[in-house]
């Protein structure tokens, strides 16, 4: 299956995350839509979690740093399904993934539903498969991140800050 395009459907959804109905992904904003995503958090063997930079050219968070997978659910698809397929589509890998759990945001004006996984992958086996959709990879120590955090914030996408927060509630961290 491909990844999602502006075209794509996907699932709009109440305040309780029950489909409601299919809104384009392109314009989930414009129609006030709630919408699903899923958000990947790997490690590697020492520990360090792979952080990816948005593409230049993409239209929300351009060169921001962010989870080390994260995507649009297709309608009909479960959090599962999406983030296997959202790994094998961003890193060509396909680790063994952790639930960790659901949280919820707002991202302009509309409520965003974020599933959320977390695996341990080695540290040379993830690549960019599409260069236009992530620029760069790289690996960072928890510390490293929660100075980014709390010094520069506005280097890390607001997504990749809610659920980094909701990883370490969990008690993940």
């Amino acid at each position: 299956m491909p990844a999602p395009s502006p075209k794509t459907l996907v699932d709009a959804v109440d305040e309780r995350d029950r489909p409601t109905g299919r809104v384009e992904r392109g314009r989930v904003f414009e129609a006030g839509a709630n919408f699903r995503t899923v958000h990947v958090l790997l490690f590697d063997e020492v520990g360090r979690l792979l952080l990816q930079q948005l593409g230049g050219g993409r239209q929300r968070h351009p060169l921001r740093w962010g989870s080390s997978v994260a995507g649009y659910l297709h309608a009909g698809e479960s959090y599962q399904e999406a983030a296997a397929r959202r790994v094998v589509e961003e890193l060509g890998i396909e680790p063994e993934l952790e639930w960790v759990g659901r949280t919820a945001m707002e991202d302009d004006g509309v409520t965003k539903f974020v599933g959320m996984f977390s695996g341990t992958v080695a540290a040379q086996d993830p690549e960019i498969r599409d260069l236009s959709h992530v620029e760069r990879l790289r690996w960072i120590r928890l510390a490293g991140l929660g100075r980014e955090l709390r010094e520069t914030p506005e280097v890390l996408t607001p997504t990749l800050r809610h659920v980094f927060s909701f990883w370490e509630e969990r008690g993940r961290g």
